[in-house]
């Protein structure tokens, strides 16, 4: 006998801080936290566009510090911070 498993649907991952939608979003495979940044309506003008903050679902519960190019995993909390000038 042949078994074969097919993942329907992946958790949402959220998005929060400096984008114009925040939210929860559908996970897309392959997806990085510029296209969610797209899909959340793109960045506020106070958005800090270097450096992003993820928090894994599979993690420690500590945010890791990245850039727009971080792939994102289901369950992602992703954090867009505020920039200071």
């Amino acid at each position: 006998p042949q078994v074969s498993a097919e993942v329907i649907n992946y958790r949402p991952f959220f998005i929060i801080g400096e984008v114009k939608n925040p939210g929860t979003y559908p996970y897309i495979g392959g997806m990085r936290v510029v296209n969610a940044v797209a899909l959340a309506g793109g960045y506020t003008y106070r958005a800090r566009k270097d450096q992003v903050l993820i928090t894994r679902a599979k993690g420690d519960g500590k945010p890791e510090e990245t850039g727009p190019d971080a792939l994102v995993l289901p369950g992602d909390v992703i954090q867009i911070i505020e920039r200071f000038f």
